[in-house]
């Protein structure tokens, strides 16, 4: 058995024939959130380190929406572009900075990928989680 579970904010996202999560099996299956400052329409945060805080606000509304918080994540998967910042490397600190607001022991697994884009131009991060719950 499976429940989407869509914030109030993100209720046009099944018109993309997609949930922000979906709870299944004791896990909380989080989408990729980019970083948007806006969502309707879509406006990107400026920057990485503003792309990468707004991206973990949008996930902190889902976790919110199912009822549980940072502490039930146990996985994060960031893929990150290549931009003016630098990418991957250049993003490296800004998201353990980020990483290190959010999260206590025993951390998140974590794995950071670069890629070629996103499914927004000038998107520099998007961020997927598991989490329990």
């Amino acid at each position: 058995m499976k429940q989407a579970i869509t914030p109030p904010s993100m209720a046009h996202y099944p018109g993309y024939r997609f949930s922000p999560a979906v709870r299944a099996g004791g896990f909380l299956h989080l989408s990729g959130q980019l970083g948007l400052r806006e969502l309707r329409p879509p406006v990107l945060a400026e920057g990485a380190a503003a792309q990468i805080a707004a991206a973990f606000d949008l996930q902190a509304q889902v976790l919110a929406e199912a009822g549980v918080g940072w502490e039930a994540v146990v996985e994060i998967t960031s893929y990150h572009v290549a931009g003016p910042e630098g990418g991957l490397p250049a993003q490296m600190p800004l998201m353990m900075a980020a990483l290190a607001e959010r999260f206590a022991e025993p951390y998140p697994a974590w794995t950071a990928v670069e890629v070629a884009g996103l499914a927004l131009p000038g998107a520099l991060v998007e961020l997927r989680m598991l989490a329990t719950g």
